[in-house]
């Protein structure tokens, strides 16, 4: 999305001051007057984006009060209207005002389930953790040093039919990309319309495609690659060469600022220094940010990325998030402790099935790159894992998919209309000559063909 580093910049304060109150109307109103009469040339690309961002806000809170509380009543046998409000007012339940109306997060009971198992096990839908697979998998690498998968998947991206409208469509699509831990990748098949393919390399990997369409059809990809992980445990005495030497060692970026969501705070200068305190070893250091986060955030459901404030001190002072808020926690962390760090996202893929995931790589000596997965080690440390919790401190499973080294980087070929997501692609982004298809108007899947044990 172009000028998204703009969003570093402040907004004017009679702008501010709306958006804070909810007075979407309002505030887009003075945007308007503000581009219309050159009131502040440099600010226009960051009121561009605000005008992007209070328009998508209503969208990720279509709820009233009267329908969030009745869809939980009806989902959570007995709740009380004061069960309710106590929820709410300990941030259980996600709302903003919008032009002087609550409204509440789309996904506020499936996040609430995930921040209260209580009312999960009322509302009949607490699963627990099924952990055979990981619990196999962590044993083996433990045992062996190593373990790798060949992982065979198909993903495709489809307009709804309610939102579809003859034209010429662009669209992207995640592919898998060299990193640490993958490698030997395979496209087998794709739609016909495929325009071009992305450097293996490439900081977001896709497949783009156009299309001219009269009727409906889907767009799809079906890959191949080997996903190959390394044991590292702080009781290990570091290696002759780093684990995955390949790599290459850090550069600038990996230290950096990068505006507007991983930037150096007071606040966050501060939380980085209380928490390392007098340790000096980066390894040690790494170990102390992680343990931070993962006792410290707790896992909740986040609206859109670009309506975030900037994330990282978001985080840090809300203590809820997901699996990317909590990588980005981590990162930004390390970077003022002097350690070198990095994102990754793409799929967490399973045996049967594939969803988005993001997690954290940073820079030991010795060692060289490893990885941090917060959302899964406090996952695992809240359903009483302490193995599990230890081992996604410098590891990952192999039931990955990396299609993105880089947060924030550019498409290839960039799009038209503003991304879905300006930050990460893990699902895929679609547009016509007319605008950008919203996430609620197309219909991502990521099927697991095939998931075979190597070594």
């Amino acid at each position: 999305m172009r000028g998204i580093e703009s969003m570093a910049y402040p907004l004017p304060e009679d702008i501010q001051v709306r958006v804070h109150a909810g007075d979407f109307k309002g505030a887009l109103g003075l945007i308007e007057i503000y581009i219309r009469e050159g009131i502040a040339p440099l600010l226009n690309q960051r009121l561009e984006l605000e005008k992007q961002r209070i328009e998508r806000m209503s969208a990720n809170y279509p709820y009233t009060r009267l329908q969030a509380i009745n869809m939980a009543q009806v989902a959570i046998p007995e709740l009380t209207d004061a069960e309710f409000d106590e929820m709410e007012l300990r941030g259980d339940i996600q709302y903003m005002y919008i032009d002087g109306q609550k409204r509440y997060f789309e996904s506020f009971l499936s996040s609430l389930y995930r921040l209260r198992p209580d009312m999960a096990r009322r509302a009949g839908t607490f699963k627990g953790p099924k952990n055979e697979l990981l619990d196999a998998a962590l044993a083996e690498i433990k045992q062996n040093g190593v373990l790798s998968y060949r992982m065979h998947i198909c993903a495709s991206l489809e307009v709804n039919e309610s939102a579809f409208q003859p034209g010429d469509y662009r669209v992207h699509l995640p592919l898998p990309a060299i990193s640490a831990q993958q490698s030997d990748i395979r496209l087998i098949a794709a739609s016909d319309d495929l325009k071009s393919v992305c450097a293996e390399d490439a900081p977001v990997r896709t497949a783009y495609f156009e299309r001219h369409m009269d009727s409906n059809a889907p767009f799809f990809v079906e890959y191949e690659y080997t996903n190959t992980v390394k044991y590292f445990s702080m009781d290990m005495p570091a290696p002759a060469e780093p684990l995955y030497p390949s790599v290459p060692a850090p550069d600038a970026d990996d230290l950096a600022e990068l505006p507007g969501h991983i930037m150096f705070t007071p606040y966050l200068r501060a939380l980085a220094a209380d928490i390392c305190k007098d340790e000096t070893d980066p390894l040690k250091k790494a170990r102390l940010i992680y343990d931070y986060v993962t006792t410290h955030v707790r896992y909740s459901f986040m609206r859109e990325y670009f309506l975030l404030p900037p994330i990282a001190e978001y985080v840090a002072t809300g203590l809820k998030g997901d699996c990317g808020v909590q990588a980005l926690l981590f990162i930004t962390l390390c970077r003022i402790s002097g350690i070198p760090a990095r994102w990754q996202s793409g799929l967490s893929a399973s045996l049967t099935e594939a969803g988005s995931h993001d997690w954290a790589q940073f820079y030991a000596p010795g060692w060289g790159w490893l990885f941090a997965d917060c959302s899964f080690g406090g996952g695992a440390l809240a359903n009483g894992s302490r193995e599990r919790w230890n081992y996604y401190f410098g590891n990952l499973d192999p039931f990955r998919m990396v299609a993105n080294s880089r947060f924030q980087a550019r498409m290839e070929p960039e799009k038209k209309f503003p991304r879905n997501d300006p930050y990460d692609n893990q699902s895929g982004e679609c547009e016509n000559e007319r605008k950008r298809f919203s996430s609620d108007e197309i219909n991502c899947e990521r099927k697991v063909v095939k998931a075979e044990k190597l070594i």
